[in-house]
């Protein structure tokens, strides 16, 4: 209890130890004060991890740290998972906010104790394991087993929504336990942050998985009214919106590539012939919306139509989804692999509505469906 009472004492917005975090984790201040239940669910469970570091503080016992942070990176979306579901739909926001409270209270209880290198290698560890989730026939396959991958992001725009969800991670992380005994599942939930993309956090979790030719990829995202299969995804960053860093590298007449020496456009590779009966409350489109820098805003019927064209905002915007849908496809043809990849959008949401996400993930279960048939036919052939 003293713990979590020093903790918040350093997470009041007045306190000079805000320094010890970054501007995601600076944001728990505001947590506590308007989404208390959340705030109770994490406290619950990054406070049993601290109580576990008790005794291992110096650099000599970085070992059994180690073993505590990646014990907890590998039980947090399962314990939330357990925890936190609504109507067998899972609540993305204690994850996200629980990993960020975790590697909070590690630093601040730590500071001074471990060197800096250290801390900063065992929260890149907890990091990286905590947004890697396999489902249970996942588990127990062998790895080399073609399986589903599905993507999702973090919640973002919680400057304006502290409550905010992002339905991807929802509906991903639902899908995976409702295949749990029937179909592989593993899912990744990637972080709102230009600096990650940066670094290559999108090839480097997926470059591996690549290697074993999955069944199908589906980068899910949240996006706009209704469902959107985007078919032109575009190299350049043009959307000013924030990453939960409060980043843009977008500025006024500056819209940066995402890679260099690359194709302004790729298209994806799902058969979209199999989704024209899928039923639901939303619409599932087939969006080929583009814009250039020549022609302005346009639907190309085919990627033979966009050469020569210079991108200004791909399918699937300008932002972070669609960079990992760019991303993905570029890595699928450098690995000269031509499995079922492409990403859809989701509809927006704010507020974490069971309800309406589990009618998402019923209308996302029926592409998940059409893809396996078609895959299953495919082997047949």
């Amino acid at each position: 209890m003293t713990v979590m009472m020093d903790l918040w004492e350093c997470l009041d917005k007045d306190s000079p130890h805000q320094s010890y975090g970054d501007v995601e984790q600076r944001r728990l201040h505001f947590l506590n004060q308007k989404a208390p239940r959340i705030w109770k669910q994490i406290t619950e469970f990054a406070g049993g991890t601290h109580l576990a570091q008790v005794g291992f503080r110096s650099v000599h016992d970085q070992f059994p740290l180690d073993q505590i942070m990646i014990q907890n990176a590998e039980t947090l979306i399962p314990t939330f998972i357990k925890e936190c579901s609504h109507d067998r739909v899972v609540d993305d926001r204690p994850i996200y906010w629980g990993r960020l409270l975790t590697q909070y209270l590690f630093n601040w209880c730590n500071r001074g104790l471990i060197p800096r290198a250290a801390k900063n290698d065992l929260c890149s560890i907890h990091e990286g394991t905590s947004r890697h989730y396999s489902n249970k026939t996942a588990r127990t396959a062998p790895i080399t087993e073609p399986r589903v991958i599905l993507t999702a992001f973090d919640p973002f725009l919680l400057n304006t929504n502290i409550e905010q969800s992002n339905p991807s991670a929802s509906i991903a992380l639902t899908l995976a336990e409702i295949y749990q005994n029937s179909v592989p599942v593993d899912v990744f939930i990637l972080p709102v942050r230009y600096r990650d993309f940066n670094k290559g956090i999108v090839e480097q979790i997926l470059k591996p998985r690549f290697e074993n030719d999955p069944l199908f990829v589906l980068t899910l995202s949240m996006g706009r009214d209704d469902f959107e299969l985007e078919r032109f995804v575009g190299r350049q960053r043009s959307s000013r919106a924030l990453d939960n860093l409060d980043y843009s590298p977008v500025r006024a007449g500056r819209n940066p590539p995402c890679l260099t020496k690359s194709p302004e456009f790729l298209e994806f590779t799902l058969p979209t012939e199999i989704f024209t009966d899928i039923r639901g409350p939303w619409k599932t489109l087939d969006n080929r919306k583009v814009a250039t820098k020549s022609r302005g805003e346009f639907e190309p019927q085919s990627l033979k139509e966009l050469e020569g064209e210079v991108c200004i905002r791909g399918s699937g915007g300008g932002f972070l989804s669609n960079e990992i849908a760019y991303r993905t496809r570029l890595l699928q043809l450098q690995m000269n692999k031509s499995f079922p990849l492409g990403h859809v959008h989701v509809p927006r949401i704010s507020k974490f509505l069971p309800s309406e996400t589990w009618k998402m993930v019923r209308q996302t279960a029926q592409i998940l469906d059409r893809l396996l048939e078609y895959c299953r036919r495919s082997e047949s052939r």
